[in-house]
């Protein structure tokens, strides 16, 4: 939002300040022995092993930190918002959302809530029946796809790594036949994004005829991020936020995953340019190259020595190559 601001882009008439869920409106789809061990948590500091090994908090993947309540809270609440907003058309963005992973009654994956199920929710209390849901991201959505596999009601699309945590999101669950997954292998490339864009996502989302969608834009997906072994530029994410757009009158952004936070925040960046319309310029100003240079990235041997063009632009270069017959295998497996 810092380098959304920079670039002149976020006026205040086009954001708001996300709310924080209270207990009563995540028990939707969270259970309340669980909001009220994340709420525990949080004022204690500390777990019992009876709370990590029931509910998967305060372990490696989810460990217990100052606001284990509030920051998800406050994510899932723009998601719940979301869905109020929606209700007579629209388009919103909220990069803070998108943990996909989040399970009922319990946290997985760095993922305490499962906004995107709760935004879904939302639009279905507005009256919103039909809705696509579309993620990106290098993971699978194994918390969306707990939550609505059986639903007819909700297209279920993710590309996603295979062999990758939580390495759910097999080509063969198919849900009642309206779930598509795709796991994709390493050096997954722009041309092959394209061709999955063209070929699987949105010939099936037209096809949904949607009355809302809810795309999911993890940022790991691309070449510089290391938690990943795909090779995406950023403009592959961007060529999805673009194509999605005209397919209905509600459309919900949420982020995601991303671990270089120069790459994620140029590409979330650049994702509002996108809905906005907004010009991507081939070098930033100076006010946006300082928010990029005050970023640091400790941990990683690549931000020890960052790129230039980490600092001095948005759009990556674009990283075409072959469609590999695996890719072409796979895509053919949900038309037929």
């Amino acid at each position: 939002m810092d380098l959304t601001r920079a670039m002149g882009w976020l006026p205040v008439s086009q954001y708001i300040n996300s709310p924080r869920a209270k207990p009563a409106a995540l028990h939707i789809w969270h259970t309340s022995d669980y909001i009220a061990a994340l709420q525990n948590a949080e004022a204690s500091g500390n777990v019992s092993d009876a709370v990590k090994q029931r509910h998967s908090i305060g372990t490696h993947s989810n460990p217990v930190f100052p606001e284990i309540f509030r920051r998800p809270a406050t994510a899932a609440g723009a998601s719940l918002l979301s869905g109020e907003l929606l209700r007579d058309g629209g388009v919103v963005y909220s990069p803070a959302g998108g943990t996909h992973h989040g399970m009922p009654d319990r946290a997985n994956g760095f993922c305490y809530l499962n906004d995107p199920v709760l935004a879904i929710l939302s639009l279905r209390r507005q009256g919103v029946h039909r809705i696509a849901y579309v993620d990106i991201d290098a993971h699978h959505p194994d918390g969306v796809e707990f939550a609505f596999a059986d639903d007819p009601d909700v297209l279920m699309l993710s590309v996603h790594e295979e062999g990758r945590w939580p390495r759910t999101g097999a080509l063969t669950d198919r849900g009642v036949g309206q779930v598509f997954n795709l796991p994709v292998p390493r050096q997954f490339n722009d041309t092959e994004m394209q061709y999955i864009m063209d070929q699987l996502i949105l010939p099936k989302v037209i096809a949904f005829k949607p009355d809302a969608i809810v795309l999911q834009c993890g940022a790991d997906m691309v070449e510089e991020d290391p938690l990943s072994r795909l090779s995406l530029s950023n403009n592959a994410h961007w060529a999805v936020v673009a194509a999605l757009r005209p397919l209905s009158d509600r459309y919900l952004v949420l982020g995601g995953g991303g671990y270089n936070p120069w790459s994620v925040g140029r590409l979330w960046t650049g994702v509002w340019a996108i809905l906005n319309g907004n010009e991507i310029p081939e070098r930033l100003s100076a006010e946006a190259e300082n928010v990029l240079r005050s970023l640091r990235w400790y941990g990683n041997r690549r931000g020890k020595n960052p790129p230039d063009h980490w600092f001095t632009t948005l759009r990556d270069p674009r990283n075409p190559g072959p469609i590999r017959d695996e890719i072409r295998t796979r895509v053919n497996a949900h038309q037929s």
